[in-house]
């Protein structure tokens, strides 16, 4: 019996896609959307017969290897670069992928790496982590991106840019094309984070014009938990600072490494291929889903910023983007507290933003599954919540 593969033609119906018990109403997609059933299906179905056959046995490793090349080719082709799996490194996430490329960049002491104020800790930790080797970071606003990047104000030393294409904290869809390309016109290495983009709005690589973008499968994709990849231009730009069986092609004692000739030079060993099956069939559904799902996100969007404007709210926000995350800062404080009564009164599911130096907020975000009626559920929940005290 041959390895189990994707449903090519999934049913994409609400029911069909719905993977929560609807106890609870879950408004923190951007942290983790729930993996779709057909995608957790495929993903156990194949983790059962690897099982049964015996993954490192000569059938089950051949299927395994067959399971990794055909994500890297899916991937691939889900972000504009068809015939691309070469460039594609498989990892655990998003944040892995981050570090992987950020390690990587070959950097003197004295030298700068450029970023935005509205960019995940996987990526601004890794940065900071090169300090002690003399290399900064040097933070600018998010929305003044493109004028930070022009000749003349880049601070001396500058060598990389490190910026989101949809904003962790606020769903900004930020400038990144642009960033990209006055970046790369300065010379500097360029990596895009597309973790809270792919699965909401397209991710297109070569538009982009990015060296690295990483990506990760269980936020708006959908997909199982511990998927993630690397998009690189060219392997050769970034070092790999971690080896192990799957980065090389051979070794000797004497110290010679002769390393995959492509992406997976950045993948260090064992992986878990039935998750990466999951995300297969995750891309499927998102194939077929089509355009449904940013015409619901609008919608939904709309819906949302129409009730927030009537309560004590100030916007982090903006309308017009085309995310699904929405953030706001009480006006009289107290997030934390809205956070948690928000739940243990109503089982409703926000996302407390704490940052150094500024007043705490909530996330609110949802996906294309979400009603119309939970949006009123949770502007309603926020209503009750957000009172001042008498």
């Amino acid at each position: 019996m041959s390895a189990p593969g994707i449903d090519p033609a999934p049913d994409v119906s609400d029911e069909a896609l719905q993977a929560l018990r609807g106890d609870a109403l879950y408004c923190n997609v951007a942290g983790s959307g729930p993996t779709f059933p057909v995608a957790q299906d495929a993903a156990e179905r194949f983790r059962r017969w690897l099982n049964a056959v015996g993954m490192f046995g000569h059938e089950g490793y051949d299927a395994y290897n067959a399971a990794l090349a055909a994500a890297r080719e899916d991937l691939a082709e889900f972000v504009g670069d068809p015939g691309g799996a070469s460039r594609i490194a498989l990892l655990q996430s998003a944040t892995e992928a981050l570090n992987v490329a950020i390690a990587g960049l070959e950097l003197d002491p004295g030298t700068t790496i450029v970023t935005t104020d509205e960019e995940h800790g996987s990526a601004l930790l890794p940065i900071l982590a090169r300090a002690p080797q003399g290399i900064a970071a040097h933070v600018v606003p998010a929305d003044d991106v493109r004028e930070a990047l022009r000749p003349g104000r880049l601070p001396r030393g500058a060598r990389a840019l490190v910026v989101s294409l949809v904003s962790c904290k606020t769903g900004k869809r930020l400038p990144a094309e642009d960033a990209v390309a006055l970046a790369r016109d300065a010379g500097l290495v360029t990596i895009v984070d597309a973790a809270q983009a792919a699965g909401q709005v397209p991710v297109d690589v070569r538009g982009l014009g990015a060296d690295a973008v990483a990506l990760l499968g269980h936020k708006w994709l959908h997909g199982p938990l511990a998927t993630g990849a690397l998009w690189v231009r060219d392997p050769a730009t970034f070092v790999p600072r971690r080896l192990g069986w799957r980065s090389s092609v051979g070794h000797d004692l004497a110290g010679r490494i002769d390393l995959q000739p492509d992406a997976t030079r950045f993948e260090t060993g064992t992986v878990d291929a039935p998750a990466f099956v999951g995300l297969r069939q995750a891309l499927a559904v998102h194939h077929a889903l089509g355009t449904r799902v940013a015409r619901r996100i609008r919608t939904l969007r709309d819906r949302l910023f129409d009730a927030l404007v009537e309560l004590p709210f100030d916007l982090r926000s903006r309308r017009e983007d085309p995310t699904g995350i929405v953030s706001v800062t009480p006006r009289h404080g107290d997030a934390a507290g809205i956070v948690a009564r928000v739940w243990s009164d109503d089982r409703v599911v926000i996302k407390l933003l704490e940052e150094k130096g500024a007043p705490d907020g909530i996330r609110l975000s949802f996906w294309a599954l979400h009603r119309e009626a939970d949006i009123d559920r949770l502007a309603a929940s926020l209503a009750r919540h957000a009172r001042v005290p008498a």
